[in-house]
């Protein structure tokens, strides 16, 4: 009798092994079932503003970026939805517009509609810092004097 609860032992303890090995088979790492434009999307989501780093060509007044706020949204499955400007009538109109994004966080370009005169601009975003670069021409309304160039300022998270 001895034998046998020992070897009934052994054959229940191999049973719960056995089971034990088949619950743990390797599935797959799942993704976070996020695309690229969500996962960026996601990252400028909210309220930027107070202008920083602002960088200009000709040296053209740093006030061209206003008071600089701006404010992206997604939809309810994460993709950009609206974009307004406030308080930079310079660079961007007051009115709501749409927007998309291509790349990722370390390099991004934002496409807007409905928003002018910018309505392209290249970033890098981090949890508190959006750094936005853009093309622009201009014209000093003083002298008369016009011209193209490279703009760049970083706006923190509100």
């Amino acid at each position: 009798m001895k034998v046998t609860q020992k070897l009934w032992r052994g054959l229940f303890v191999l049973a719960l092994g056995g089971m034990a090995l088949g619950s743990c088979k390797k599935e797959p790492i799942r993704g976070h079932g996020l695309d690229s434009t969500q996962l960026i999307a996601g990252r400028l989501d909210g309220t930027w503003g107070d202008p920083m780093a602002m960088v200009t060509p000709n040296d053209i007044p740093k006030a061209v970026f206003g008071n600089m706020r701006l404010v992206f949204t997604t939809d309810e499955d994460g993709y950009p939805a609206q974009f307004v400007a406030k308080d930079c009538p310079i660079v961007f109109s007051p009115l709501a517009g749409n927007w998309s994004v291509s790349g990722t966080d370390a390099g991004a370009t934002v496409k807007l509609t409905e928003v002018g005169p910018v309505d392209e601009f290249d970033l890098t975003v981090t949890s508190a810092q959006l750094t936005l670069s853009f093309y622009m021409g201009w014209e000093n309304t003083d002298t008369g004097e016009t011209g193209e160039g490279e703009f760049r300022l970083t706006l923190n998270r509100k």
